[in-house]
């Protein structure tokens, strides 16, 4: 595992526990991993469906599952890419499992896992933690503290050098701005993001459906 990656993979674990911050950095996140899509938040609306059987494709923009598929994905990532002389711990504070997360990215957002490994070159990610009584239609300012505790962004900048993973990178809190849940069921959640005054050299806003992950037995 590339070490230099460690501060970007674990941004969601440290968010968990911390307040606003933003971090930056050098070379980082870098490998390639998940789809394709375009800055900014143009397209992410009609997010696609496989046929058939409501299950979301591999890859698109947006995704929606619950605390407890996420904890689910985290532990099978960490099995496959372990930190050196790491152990688990627990006795932390409870969390809901019931918590939903909308997570978008530029590359693309997956079912199958917790996070979108970014390249170089101005891509992003944004996962937005909604409690139970916040899931239904209104208007939700992203800097309450129901919504910040838990919710992030992070980014690549431009290539400093030939070295695919030679450039500058940042995550932390969203800042201003509002998610708006146009609808939610259970299959699908259509939303709006708007960030104003962005602190973020990429920008997410725009209109997404991102169908809910499958819950398997």
């Amino acid at each position: 595992m590339n070490l230099k990656r460690l501060p970007f993979l674990l941004l969601p674990v440290l968010l968990a526990a911390c307040g606003n911050y933003v971090v930056q950095g050098g070379s980082d996140e870098k490998s390639a991993n998940l789809g394709t899509g375009g800055q900014g938040g143009t397209g992410g609306a009609g997010g696609s469906t496989s046929s058939g059987d409501n299950t979301p494709d591999p890859t698109q923009p947006a995704v929606a599952l619950t605390r407890a598929q996420l904890d689910v994905l985290w532990e099978e990532y960490w099995a496959n890419h372990p930190l050196p002389g790491s152990s688990s711990s627990g006795g932390g504070p409870a969390l809901n499992p019931d918590d939903l997360f909308l997570r978008i990215s530029d590359l693309g957002a997956s079912c199958d896992s917790p996070t979108t490994e970014l390249t170089c070159g101005g891509h992003w990610q944004l996962s937005i933690a909604l409690p139970p009584a916040l899931q239904q239609v209104g208007v939700y300012d992203l800097e309450s503290p129901e919504l910040l505790a838990y919710s992030h962004m992070s980014e690549t900048d431009d290539l400093n050098s030939p070295s695919p993973e030679d450039c500058p990178w940042g995550g932390g809190s969203i800042g201003s701005g509002t998610l708006e849940i146009l609808s939610i069921d259970d299959t699908e959640v259509h939303f709006r993001v708007e960030l104003t005054n962005p602190i973020w050299s990429t920008n997410p806003n725009g209109e997404y459906v991102a169908p809910r992950c499958p819950v398997y037995p």
